[in-house]
């Protein structure tokens, strides 16, 4: 609004005039931004649901892993000599472990106290007075790697260089038990401490400072880890580690022993997974009949500037509630989703034979009629089927096929959502989807605002310019009035 100090001559309200006159020129412009408005909240709605699609979409790829459809459970009898779990391709059979040995790194301790001086700032007062530490900087290796000592620096500033040189191993200093520890990063029989290339000084160190010694008193130049040993029905068998997998159970060894193993379903994981797949589809389902059926409110439309002027906020927000209603009413590309969400639940999947070849056989049914296709889980129907086919739910869910018929429940259901999110569009549009013509339809009326604002603009300016003129007008008449009236008295 153009704002004009006038008025002076005629004493009329000249802004109250214009503001009245503008109010009447800028109904359409209030139309155009209620449309606008409307569909920036049609747009919105949307996205809400584009994004509730792809959260289903999303939680369903979960259901075509073996995982989440056929859980296995590996049980062990006990649990002190090793515990197991199975991945989903694991044979449902029992086994039986017999540990005989752990696996093993490499490891070099000091066989007794160093006899530390208490100035532990460097070596050289560290081992001050013992005559095997060279009195010049020296090397020492392990497994390969040099690593530089220098008599000037702390015991903790040469563990730090051990065990930055990459030499798989990882040494420690305790300054209570004044010892030395190196042990290697990797256990069994390959694993190593190798001082191998260590000359006469930094081995008179490593024997007679750090007293890295063997029952003889000899340095001990190698020292190696062992592998695990075990029989795993009645087959001897050796594993550089104490974590392996075989056939698909992987084994966590933890002491010498016997225990026996069964592989197992994990039918308590299966129903679990079914009944969060049955919420999440509730809850989609749910939401888009919600929009699908809410009606629109035309009584409420957007509101104008000038009325949320004279409105409070509370009274705001409860109008544009109304008035945001149905959006989404009827609309055709839920609509459709729908019915093919519901078709994909209750079609039966061809090729498969026996009892179980569709959800109903395992306890999933729709409600009522008037429930809009709201599924319901009977888990102890689908606890008996499982007892009868452990793989009913693995087949009903994930079986492939090349026709919407032939595949699982949650192939379906996928290329369906996929379906409707790129009718929809996301936020970043997707071609010829709706997100994407409302876009353009929200930028042809900010297009059409701009232009109709202008000329608003225009015309309140030329209202002052002729208000203004009228006033000037009245005042010299009013002038002219006050003179002749003292020329008559006069």
């Amino acid at each position: 609004m153009v704002t004009r100090i006038s008025g002076l001559g005629s004493g009329y309200d000249i802004d109250s005039m214009v503001s009245a006159l503008m109010q009447a020129q800028r109904i359409p412009l209030d139309k155009l931004n209620q449309n606008k408005t409307l569909l920036e909240w049609k747009k919105d709605d949307y996205s809400t649901t584009y994004n509730s699609i792809n959260d289903l979409y999303t939680k369903l790829f979960d259901y075509t892993q073996s995982a989440t459809v056929l859980p296995l459970q590996a049980t062990s009898s006990n649990e002190s000599v090793a515990t197991m779990t199975a991945a989903g391709s694991a044979a449902t059979v029992s086994h039986t472990l017999v540990v005989t040995q752990l696996a093993a790194g490499a490891n070099v301790t000091s066989a007794d106290s160093l006899g530390s001086q208490s100035d532990k700032t460097s070596l050289s007062a560290q081992f001050a007075g013992n005559p095997s530490l060279p009195g010049a900087d020296f090397n020492i290796v392990i497994n390969g790697k040099t690593i530089a000592v220098k008599t000037g620096e702390s015991i903790n500033t040469m563990i730090v260089n051990i065990n930055a040189a990459g030499a798989g191993v990882k040494a420690s200093y305790d300054s209570n038990l004044d010892r030395v520890f190196i042990n290697s990063t990797a256990t069994g029989a390959a694993a190593t401490i190798d001082f191998t290339g260590t000359d006469a000084n930094g081995q008179a160190f490593l024997k007679d400072v750090l007293k890295f010694v063997d029952g003889s008193g000899s340095l001990k130049t190698v020292t190696a880890g062992q592998d695990a040993a075990f029989t795993l029905d009645g087959v001897d068998l050796t594993a550089a580690t104490n974590n392996f997998a075989i056939a698909n159970v992987s084994y966590t060894l933890k002491s010498a022993g016997t225990t026996s193993v069964s592989v197992s379903t994990d039918v308590d994981t299966i129903v679990k997974n079914v009944k969060s797949f049955v919420d999440s589809y509730n809850s989609l389902l749910s939401s888009m009949n919600t929009e699908v059926n809410e009606k629109r409110n035309r009584d409420y439309l957007p509101l104008t500037d000038t009325q949320k002027g004279d409105m409070k906020d509370s009274e705001i927000t409860a109008w544009e509630a109304k008035a945001k209603s149905g959006m989404l009413y009827h609309d055709s590309i839920l609509n459709t989703t729908i019915d093919k969400m519901r078709t994909d639940i209750y079609t039966p999947v061809s090729g498969i034979t026996g009892t179980y070849n569709s959800l109903s056989s395992l306890g999933i049914t729709t409600g009522g009629y008037y429930e809009n296709g709201k599924l319901y889980l009977d888990e102890d129907k689908l606890r008996t089927a499982l007892a009868d086919d452990p793989q009913a739910v693995s087949k009903l869910f994930v079986t492939s096929g090349t026709t919407s018929s032939t595949k699982g429940v949650v192939n379906r259901l996928r290329d369906d959502l996929k379906a409707a999110m790129d009718n929809i569009g996301s936020s970043d549009y997707t071609a010829k989807s709706i997100q994407e013509s409302l876009a353009k339809q929200i930028k042809d009326y900010n297009s059409r605002i701009s232009d109709l604002t202008n000329r608003l603009t225009d015309i309140e300016t030329r209202y002052y310019r002729q208000f203004d003129a009228m006033d000037q007008l009245v005042q010299q008449m009013n002038q002219q009035s006050s003179w002749l009236s003292q020329f008559t008295s006069g």
